[in-house]
């Protein structure tokens, strides 16, 4: 999997958070009802969904994104791929326990070296071959 692929990935998995909250509040209330706080949840995401390559903004908002999830949207946390957490970095590590970390820190060794090689990488196989490793 190129960088590019992955990070696409990361953004089709923003893209399908969207959709499956689109229910949820703050989406299901109307725009008088929105707070400030629901505004800028809300302009984050379909920021975050439209972004064509990385670059550390992304990264700051992503962290800001799941910040709000965790503590004044809980409620959508199940929704929010844990593969996230770990594409943005940085404060969101926090949310994440060392074994997870661990766990994704070894995808992207197995990542770095089929890059490096020339291979093809697909991280849900990739994923799979990980949970049964460290079994």
């Amino acid at each position: 999997m190129h960088y590019t692929q992955y990070f696409t990935h990361h953004v089709d998995l923003l893209r399908q958070f969207k959709e499956n909250i689109s229910k949820e509040r703050p989406y299901h209330i109307s725009l008088s009802e929105l707070t400030e706080h629901d505004q800028q949840f809300i302009r984050t995401l379909d920021k975050l969904c439209t972004y064509e390559s990385y670059c550390e903004e992304m990264s700051e908002q992503g962290q800001w994104l799941v910040e709000r999830i965790i503590n004044g949207y809980n409620h959508l946390l199940i929704h929010l791929s844990r593969d996230l957490l770990w594409f943005f970095g940085g404060s969101c590590l926090h949310f994440m326990p060392d074994n997870e970390i661990e766990f994704y820190q070894q995808l992207d060794e197995l990542r770095y070296a089929a890059e490096s090689q020339g291979r093809q990488f697909d991280i849900t196989v990739a994923k799979q071959f990980l949970k049964e490793q460290n079994q």
